[in-house]
């Protein structure tokens, strides 16, 4: 009878630590992004991207 007690909460206590690590790491996951959001929105690392048609221009018809 003990021993089947002792087996059982050790594999809650390990099912329980391995939730509450991967719930951390998705918290600070989130926390990061949300960071990464708000700092690239004050900055003005912006990057512009224009295209030409220089297709019709250089095409050799």
């Amino acid at each position: 009878m003990s021993d089947s007690i002792t087996i059982t909460s050790i594999v809650c206590v390990t099912i329980v630590s391995i939730v509450g690590i991967f719930a951390m790491l998705a918290y600070l996951k989130e926390r990061a992004i949300l960071k990464y959001k708000n700092s690239s929105k004050h900055s003005n690392n912006e990057i512009s991207i224009t295209a030409d048609s220089d297709k019709e221009n250089n095409s050799k018809n």
